[in-house]
């Protein structure tokens, strides 16, 4: 039986999984740093609104088709290896945007940048599961939703500042952002070993979707779609909903970290009571607080408790996806955690662009509309949970160094 060989160290995180989070933190500060000032870029250099729209489709359209190779790879070859070209390529890859390339080309651009980026996510979330024991995954994909959430915390800040004094400062530290994390991961022992990654590969040797693995999957991806259309569909609307209320955009500002914080500082222990607990407990509270909310939303027209509500389903629902990702390596076995992450990215991505769409839509009819689809879809979820938690593999992760 593959034994972790690794020394856990602080809360029972391993050294290699607490250097893959590190990792992951700087990606998502680079991420953050960009990503609220690429419109601003794009007006700069005469862009629409319009087009806007068009290179955030782009990306979306760029990342999911990464995901089946992306994952695919990450159980042919050494998973860190994956993790370290694609970090350091898609933090590169910031630069391209200071070349003086005509703005109707940036769509084209940014598919290719999220492209790249999209084969990290598959790649990363398997190496972290090779690093942790299976009863401690919950606990450890809490931790990872922490790191993504801070990077978010501090990356936007740090971008408008650098905006105020130059523009190009914007990609120059995203792209060194990378850089930082490509150069931490490098540190990283090797997780899934290639020959045993090899004997999943089809007959062709190519990339394939095993129907089995898809069916397996199909109760996370389920609940997991649930919480990715309600996050679209709040992206889409959240501001606008603040503003329609009589709120400020600072206000707007201060309620998303309101939300934000309790993610940042309690998603791991939130994560511990899934694998003490079961999945089944967890998420299920978690999509039936998350309708709720959405539906208090729609009852109230007060800014102190929109704030107050905010940070409440926070703490309530902030175990959801972490018990979702450790469902999905707990029931496939180790060499195939790569194409399960790749196969649950494509759907949970596809439903969070649905979400934004339709929630963005169903705002110009009303306020209310969106949250109600939100709810609607949260409670049809909960269908997913007798069949949660089923089929729970024996394999255990595959060998890390000592360190």
């Amino acid at each position: 039986m593959l034994r972790i060989r690794s020394r856990l160290g602080f809360s029972g995180v391993s050294r290699p999984a607490w250097i893959l989070l590190a990792g992951n933190a700087l990606d998502a500060v680079g991420l953050g740093i960009f990503f609220p000032i690429l419109p601003l870029f794009v007006e700069h250099r005469g862009g629409t609104p319009l087009l806007v729209g068009v290179i955030g489709a782009s990306a979306l359209v760029g990342n999911v088709l990464a995901q089946a190779p992306g994952g695919w790879l990450a159980d042919r070859y050494d998973r860190r290896l994956i993790v370290v070209a694609s970090i350091a390529a898609y933090g590169a890859f910031f630069l391209v945007y200071l070349i003086p390339i005509p703005v109707q080309v940036l769509p084209f651009v940014r598919f290719l940048h999220a492209g790249v980026g999209g084969f990290y996510m598959p790649a990363a979330r398997a190496l972290l599961a090779d690093y942790t024991p299976p009863d401690r995954r919950g606990m450890i994909f809490g931790h990872w939703q922490a790191s993504s959430m801070g990077g978010f915390l501090i990356g936007p800040t740090i971008g408008g500042l650098l905006a105020l004094v130059r523009l190009d400062l914007v990609f120059v530290s995203s792209a060194i952002a990378g850089g930082l994390g490509a150069l931490l991961l490098s540190t990283l022992p090797p997780g899934l070993a290639r020959d045993e990654a090899g004997r999943y590969e089809g007959p062709t040797g190519l990339p394939k979707v095993e129907r089995h693995l898809l069916w397996l999957l199909l109760p996370a991806i389920l609940a997991g779609a649930a919480y990715q259309y309600l996050g679209g569909v709040y992206g889409a609307t959240w501001v606008l909903y603040v503003t329609a209320l009589g709120g400020s955009p600072l206000i707007a500002g201060l309620s998303l970290s309101l939300y934000s914080l309790p993610l940042v500082l309690f998603s791991a222990a939130a994560g511990g009571l899934t694998d003490r607990y079961g999945v089944r407990l967890s998420v299920g509270l978690t999509l039936f607080f998350s309708a709720l909310f959405a539906t208090f939303y729609l009852l109230t027209r007060s800014i102190p408790v929109v704030l107050v509500l905010g940070v409440i389903e926070a703490f309530l629902t902030l175990g959801g996806m972490p018990a979702v990702l450790a469902e999905i390596s707990r029931i496939v076995p180790s060499a195939q955690q790569g194409r399960a992450q790749g196969i649950f990215n494509i759907f949970t991505v596809g439903t969070q662009a649905a979400g934004s769409l339709v929630g963005g839509y169903l705002f110009g009819y009303g306020i209310a509309y969106p949250f109600a689809s939100g709810a609607v879809v949260c409670l049809m979820a909960l269908a997913a949970i007798p069949f949660l938690g089923r089929n729970r593999q024996a394999s255990e992760p595959a060998p890390v160094a000592a360190c």
